[in-house]
């Protein structure tokens, strides 16, 4: 198992989903010495975090606590190609073509925002510029921590508050990042051992492995 997990992640193993106001700058993001945490964490320090939709009970009322999130989503990253006509014909008097391609496309997100207390608005704007998600199955105190960072994120629908049957009100949020090749994995040392993938210049993937 070189990439150091071998149990399932569920739902409950997601220990946050944070927006942040500060783009991750393109060295973080590609640096071999920040985990995905710490790069969100010096450009985003607890007073930049906008919110993070995992949440806490609140202490002094157990019947209240803050938002989070649920049925998370997120496309591919995909290329479109054509077929575009050049001059002449081959040896069959087929039509000469060239197959270009098109740059990689965007990446969408998607998932649904439960908000137990007041909504909050922060996020739904242009100061959202960074997303961090990271999940964790207590696989072992080594092993099992995955972390998905998202930045320069274009925040592109919000939903309407719907009320689900549990009487809280629900909404789906969504935004956008740029996609493009992937990069190979590579090791990053930062205080524990995590494998990276940046896929394209605005989403990276990346997993504990000591």
């Amino acid at each position: 198992m070189a990439l150091g997990n071998y149990t399932s992640f569920r739902a409950k193993d997601v220990t946050a989903v944070k927006f942040g106001q500060t783009a991750v700058p393109a060295a973080d993001m590609e640096s071999p010495t920040l985990s995905f945490a710490n790069a969100m964490a010096s450009s985003n320090p607890s007073a930049s975090i906008l919110i993070d939709l995992v949440g806490s009970a609140d202490t002094e009322n157990p019947t209240k606590s803050y938002a989070f999130a649920k049925d998370f989503t997120m496309s591919g990253n995909e290329r479109g190609s054509s077929e575009e006509g050049l001059l002449g014909a081959d040896g069959s008097g087929s039509q000469n073509t060239e197959i270009t391609y098109s740059n990689n496309s965007k990446i969408d997100v998607e998932f649904t925002c439960v908000y137990r207390g007041p909504q909050v608005t922060s996020i739904f704007n242009d100061s959202t510029n960074a997303c961090l998600i990271t999940m964790d199955n207590s696989e072992s105190s080594t092993t099992g921590e995955l972390s998905f960072l998202f930045t320069n994120v274009v925040m592109t629908h919000v939903g309407g508050l719907t009320r689900n049957s549990d009487g809280l009100m629900e909404q789906k949020v969504k935004f956008s990042v740029r996609g493009g090749f992937a990069s190979s994995a590579y090791t990053v040392t930062d205080t524990n051992t995590y494998i990276k993938y940046l896929i394209g210049p605005d989403y990276g993937e990346e997993i504990r492995t000591a």
